[in-house]
């Protein structure tokens, strides 16, 4: 039962972020919700606002924890904002029963992005949920903590109707500007950075928010580019080595969308970099598309960078059309070639994401990807380089359009990830099979490996055959000359790291 607004009034408040368990999956801390404190603290001086990362505890000692956490802050009125991908959906429903358990008055808000896609089954189902962030979470939960519940109708909230019992979704907030953005610091008070901040021994950095490009396996796109001034990027980097972390990963959806950005920040990177003694190097995830322009390579060098993924995801041009990565597969794969040719001849790393267990995909279609690969393979080997290969496997999220697309087929209900995220939450050895060779930080249904008219019952098997086909898969890629293929396993959260 939520408590009043009369009491919300008179009472000091609390603000809990938590980072749920992550056992399994890649670790790392979401910079999401250190932006939120740092956005909100100074907006709501009076409210008490604390980071709990429980990303690297097993669950139950995080329900352990969580207990005395509740009973500390017995007097405040509570708000808990947890966030959510697919692959930790369950533990974060977990540590809200949790919470509920010792302070029913509390308002348990989810956020992130399997919360946002799936808000209306999860309203619906779950009674310990009360309100449902929907994408940026900033200006959202400043409103929440300030007109919670006297307004229900803020933008950015959903929520299940007292009275009717219907899920309604308000508008969208406005977007941060640059300015919003700048006022934003890399770290919280005397948090820092929590816990690990960042997969593979990297501080993850994001200068940019959004994504105008519309991939059908991702839910994060469509929206205009927004960025971080120069002058706020240089100083949040200079704090992050200040903290003591010298590999920053930059994590922004699409680095290098824009040519005049893109000069504008290696230009100052140069510099900082020269100021710092040299003392930090970067990587960033960016598009084929963007490295092709002429000096943008020779510019991310001298800047510093160390690495580049490029989100590739196909080397096959029907498989490259049904991902929606471009429309024109010939030219995507040459500009590709040129790219990977002009990288390998920088100091700058070049890592290449392929997904695997693509529904539908033929014997003659993958050996165009080794074929495609061999001949990447020998650029690397002229210029005493190699490529890694970061393989992903593909997965259904949520609000997606293959998502939309699978429904529309009658190959899963709507509410499929109900059940597919607790049996995935149970099944440890699928799970760390998953996280040893792939990116499965953020879960999604592999559909490519599943059995089909099981997954249509809300079922849930892996079929064999075709797991074994994708290691196989894996295989044939790694002895190919001149490719390695990354291991995910040792920067995994592990259930011995966790207990």
């Amino acid at each position: 039962m939520l408590v009043t607004y009369g009491a919300m009034k008179t009472q000091a408040k609390t603000l809990l972020l938590i980072m749920p368990p992550q056992v399994g999956l890649l670790s790392g801390f979401s910079a999401g919700l250190i932006s939120i404190a740092n956005y909100v603290a100074p907006r709501q001086p009076n409210v008490t606002v604390k980071i709990i990362d429980y990303s690297e505890a097993s669950p139950s000692s995080a329900a352990e924890d969580l207990a005395t956490v509740c009973r500390q802050f017995q007097k405040s009125v509570l708000f808990v904002g947890i966030t959510t991908t697919t692959a930790s959906y369950q533990q974060a429903l977990a540590l809200a029963r949790r919470i509920k358990e010792f302070r029913d008055d509390a308002v348990v808000i989810l956020g992130g992005h399997h919360a946002t896609s799936d808000y209306e089954i999860i309203l619906d189902r779950h009674n310990e949920v009360d309100l449902i962030v929907l994408g940026e979470g900033e200006l959202t939960m400043e409103n929440i903590l300030s007109q919670f519940p006297d307004k229900i109708d803020l933008p950015g909230i959903a929520y299940k109707d007292k009275v009717s019992k219907i899920v309604r979704k308000n508008p969208p907030p406005a977007l941060l500007s640059t300015t919003e953005l700048d006022s934003i610091p890399i770290a919280y008070g005397e948090y820092g950075l929590i816990g690990t901040p960042g997969k593979f021994h990297h501080a993850t950095y994001v200068s940019a928010r959004g994504c105008p490009l519309k991939c059908s396996f991702c839910a994060v796109g469509n929206e205009a580019i927004r960025t971080k001034s120069i002058p706020a990027v240089l100083r949040d980097i200079e704090d992050l080595v200040a903290l003591g972390y010298s590999k920053i990963a930059i994590e922004d959806n699409f680095f290098a969308h824009s040519r005049t950005r893109t000069e504008s920040i290696c230009s100052a990177l140069h510099g900082l970099r020269t100021k710092l003694n040299n003392s930090f190097t970067w990587d960033c995830q960016t598009r084929v598309e963007s490295l092709v322009r002429p000096d943008t390579i020779t510019q991310m060098e001298a800047a510093g960078c160390e690495a580049v993924y490029i989100g590739v995801e196909s080397l096959d041009p029907v498989q490259l059309l049904m991902l929606n990565k471009t429309n024109r597969p010939a030219i995507y794969l040459a500009k590709l070639r040129k790219a990977v040719s002009d990288l390998l001849q920088s100091k700058i790393e070049c890592y290449v994401n392929i997904q695997l267990g693509i529904p539908g995909e033929t014997r003659g279609q993958f050996n165009g990807t080794l074929s495609v690969l061999q001949d990447l393979g020998e650029l690397a080997l002229r210029e005493g380089r190699r490529i890694t290969v970061f393989p992903q496997l593909h997965v259904v999220y949520p609000g997606t359009v293959h998502f939309q697309e699978g429904l529309q087929a009658g190959l899963y209900s709507r509410d499929i990830f109900e059940g597919f995220t607790a049996w995935e939450s149970q099944e440890m050895p699928v799970l760390l099979w998953l996280g040893e060779h792939f990116a499965h930080g953020t879960g999604g249904i592999p559909i490519g490996i599943m059995k089909g008219d099981l997954l249509k019952e809300g079922r849930f098997e892996v079929e064999s055959t075709r797991v074994f086909n994708v290691l196989d898969s894996l295989r044939q890629i790694a002895e190919v000359e001149g490719i390695n293929v990354f291991k995910y396993g040792e920067y995994l959260v592990s259930a011995a790291r966790s207990n």
